[in-house]
């Protein structure tokens, strides 16, 4: 598998036991919670941006994971 960090959204503890299981031991893979608290960006003009894909909370939400490329 490539380098990557996969997020598993905190409602799914049971889909990160199982990403351990097939690939905590894969070397360039980092699997975690989804860490973020509170509310997404509610400031002025458009967010700041951020080295992650185009929608993240909804493959994060439809999924319960998502996967993120490491260069």
């Amino acid at each position: 598998m490539f380098p990557c960090l996969i997020i598993v959204s905190r409602d799914a503890p049971d889909l990160l036991d199982a990403l351990v299981a097939l690939y905590g031991q894969t070397e360039g893979v980092e699997i975690r919670f989804d860490q973020r608290h509170g509310l997404p960006w509610s400031g002025p003009g458009d967010p700041p941006a951020r080295r992650a894909p185009a929608n993240p909370d909804t493959d994060l939400n439809d999924h319960g994971f998502i996967v993120i490329p490491r260069p």
